[in-house]
C-alpha cells in the first residue's frame, strides 16, 4: 500500500516564491488533475488559509469537490460545459463558468433565471488548441451575446495558449496583440472584461507583455512541470512536493542464480538479500513498466530505505515489488520511499498532509 506524503510548507514556500516573482499581479492557482495528484480540496483549503481567493480547475467534478470543502473561494471552471445538468451544477455551486459558445451562454442565462441565480462567467477564447472557446475574431459577437441575454455577470476573459507556443518571440508578440484586440472588442460593446489572463508563470517569464490582470500557476506551484529553458533558471528555488512511502513487509535471501520479479526473468549473480514491498503498478508506480521488455529495472529506478538508495530488482507486479537490500540494514516495518510524480498515483492511495 502506498501513502503520498504532501509537504504543505513546501507548497506555501513555492507559492510565496512565485508570487514575489510575478510582483503585484494576482496568481490564480490551477488545481487540475486533483491538484496534480496532491488532493485538490486539501490544497485549496491550504491556499485559502494563505489568502488566495480564486483557484481554477479543469473539470466540473473537481470544482464541485472544492466548493463542498472550502468556503469563500471563487472557483473558475476553465472548461466550458453546455449540458443542462452540468450547467445546473455550476449554478447551484456558484462556480465561475467558462463560456466558449453561444449555446452555453444561452443555457446559463435561461437556467439561471429558473433557479433565481445570476451566473458568473468568464469568456474563453481559442488561440490554437481547438478544444473550446470563441474564435478571437468573434469577440464582438460574444460580448453582444452576453450583453443581450442578461442574467450573466462577466468577471473575466481568458485564453489558454497551446503547449510549446512560447517557442518564438514573434509568435508570443502576435498572441499578445491578438488578445489585446479581443479585449478591445469587448470594451467597444460596453462591457468591462474584468480579470483578463492569458499566461502562466512560465509564459510570463518569457514574455512580460503577457502580464494582464492575473497570471495562472499550475504544476510549478508543486515544484513540477516542464519549464522552457529561459524560465527554468528562475524556478531553481522551487521545492518538489509529494513523496510516496510504503514499508517492507518481508526480507529474504536469494541464492546466486535465483530469479526475481513478476515474470521471473531477472537472475541475481550473487547471494542477494531482498526486501518485499507491498506496492506496485496498481498504485501508479512506474507507469512505463508494462511497456518495458527488459527483465531488470534500469538502475536509475531506486527507492530509499533508512537513508540509503536501494535498486529495484526485476519487473514490478501490480501489488508488490522487490528491492536489493544486501548492503542495507533493514527489517520488516521499515519505511520505503519513492520519488514519484503524484499525478500518476492511484486516486485510492492515501494522502497525508505533513
Amino acid at each position: 500500500m502506498i501513502t503520498l506524503l504532501v509537504q504543505t510548507e513546501r507548497i506555501l514556500q513555492n507559492y510565496r516564491f512565485l508570487q514575489r516573482q510575478v510582483g503585484d499581479t494576482p496568481m490564480i492557482p490551477v488545481l487540475e488533475a486533483n491538484a496534480y495528484g496532491l488532493g485538490d480540496a486539501a490544497v485549496a483549503q491550504l491556499l485559502a488559509n494563505e489568502g488566495v481567493r480564486t483557484v481554477a480547475v479543469s473539470r466540473l467534478e473537481e470544482a464541485v469537490r472544492i466548493a463542498d470543502a472550502v468556503r469563500g473561494l471563487d472557483i473558475l471552471l476553465l472548461t466550458p460545459y453546455s449540458g443542462e445538468e452540468d450547467i445546473r451544477a455550476i449554478l447551484e455551486n456558484d462556480l465561475v463558468a467558462a463560456v466558449g459558445s453561444n449555446d452555453s451562454a444561452v443555457l446559463l442565462s435561461s437556467l439561471g433565471r429558473k433557479l433565481h441565480r445570476r451566473a458568473r462567467i468568464q469568456l474563453c477564447f481559442d488561440f490554437g488548441m481547438g478544444r473550446f472557446g470563441f474564435s478571437p475574431q468573434d469577440a464582438a459577437k460574444a460580448a453582444q451575446t452576453v450583453k443581450h441575454l442578461g442574467n450573466l455577470e462577466l468577471t473575466g476573459v481568458f485564453t489558454v495558449l497551446p503547449y510549446g507556443s512560447e517557442g518564438k518571440a514573434s509568435r508570443r508578440a502576435q498572441q499578445v496583440k491578438d488578445f489585446g484586440r479581443v479585449l478591445a472588442a469587448i470594451r467597444r460593446e460596453g462591457l468591462t472584461p474584468g480579470f483578463a489572463h492569458m499566461a502562466d508563470v512560465n509564459q510570463l517569464a518569457l514574455c512580460p507583455e503577457m502580464r494582464l490582470s492575473a497570471v495562472r500557476v499550475g504544476a510549478e506551484l508543486f515544484g513540477r512541470g516542464e519549464s522552457p529553458k529561459a524560465a527554468r533558471k528562475e524556478r531553481g528555488s522551487l521545492k518538489k512536493v509529494g513523496r510516496a512511502v510504503s514499508e517492507i513487509c518481508d526480507v529474504k535471501w536469494l541464492a546466486a542464480g535465483g530469479t526475481v520479479g513478476e515474470d521471473g526473468r531477472c537472475c541475481v549473480k550473487r547471494a542477494t538479500r531482498v526486501a518485499v514491498v507491498p506496492a506496485g503498478l496498481a498504485d501508479g508506480l512506474f507507469p512505463e513498466e508494462p511497456n518495458r521488455r527488459r527483465g531488470l529495472f534500469d538502475r536509475r529506478q531506486t527507492c530509499e530505505i533508512n537513508g540509503k538508495r536501494a535498486p529495484l530488482l526485476g519487473r514490478a507486479g501490480l501489488t508488490a515489488l522487490t528491492v536489493d537490500v544486501t548492503d542495507i540494514d533493514c527489517a520488516p516495518g521499515d519505511i520505503v520511499s519513492f520519488e514519484v510524480d503524484p499525478v500518476g498515483l492511484s486516486a485510492f492511495a492515501r494522502r497525508e498532509y505533513v
